[in-house]
């Protein structure tokens, strides 16, 4: 992750292990998260990445905190069959539902755009070949 910091970028948006890892202060997700916030990049999340992340308990304030600073995007009938046509598409098998809708929002948000994620290999897949995939984990 050490070279995500360096990326131009304009929009990024966070799946829900990636909203989960930079909720912690000291995470290094957090850091580069700051980092782009200097450089003024937008950053994004699903409406259903709220349902993977919140859960009513006071550990829920650190996500807040987060989600002070980013774009909720609402989940809305086009923007659903977009995802699920995108599964098709890619061919992607598996429970990929949820990333399908962060990549079709990656996919409408000003470039250069990345998706920050824990699962590289299936997001990879599901993309557009032009949004970087920005591995939370590494």
């Amino acid at each position: 992750m050490g070279t995500a910091r360096r990326l131009p970028l304009r929009s990024v948006v966070l799946d829900a292990t990636a909203v989960t890892l930079a909720a912690e202060e000291r995470s290094p997700a957090r850091r580069v998260l700051r980092r782009w916030q200097d450089d003024s990049v937008d950053l994004y999340i699903s409406a259903t990445t709220l349902t993977e992340v919140l859960r009513g308990h006071t550990r829920d304030t650190l996500i807040h905190r987060l989600l002070a600073a980013m774009s909720v995007r609402v989940v809305d009938a086009e923007l659903g069959r977009a995802a699920g046509e995108r599964i098709g598409r890619t061919r992607t098998r598996g429970n990929v539902t949820l990333d399908a809708l962060v990549a079709q929002i990656a996919s409408t948000l000003p470039r250069p755009v990345a998706v920050m994620t824990a699962d590289v290999q299936d997001m990879s897949a599901l993309v557009d070949p032009d949004v970087m995939v920005v591995d939370v984990a590494a």
